[in-house]
């Protein structure tokens, strides 16, 4: 019997695709959040530092994220290492701006 009915999609089919797309949001969300609340009770002066430590922190995880769930490197839109590389950057980029005694303090 053929997945599909009358040319159209089964709600298994259709599940499956909305699904490929929500995990790695979620995972995104899930490791955004929390630590840009940090964000938000870091003093002034530590600001820039403290999101360099974090934006590099989230790479990590949602790079370990998308290695665990296998994910296409080259697929179509926004994919999970693509964010990963995007955070890194932020990361890298602020920690070049930031002062070296500063990082002393975190």
């Amino acid at each position: 019997m053929s997945t599909k009915q009358n040319g159209r999609p089964t709600i298994a089919t259709v599940l499956q695709t909305k699904l490929q797309y929500l995990v790695p949001a979620v995972l995104l969300l899930a490791a955004a959040i929390p630590l840009g609340g940090l964000l938000l009770v870091t003093r002034a002066p530590l600001l820039l530092e403290s999101m360099s430590v974090i934006a590099i922190a989230v790479s990590a995880i949602v790079a370990l994220a998308a290695w665990r769930l296998s994910s296409d490197r080259q697929g179509p839109g926004i994919t999970m290492w693509d964010a990963s590389g995007a955070f890194a950057f932020i990361g890298f980029a602020a920690g070049m701006l930031s002062g070296p005694q500063r990082v002393l303090w975190l």
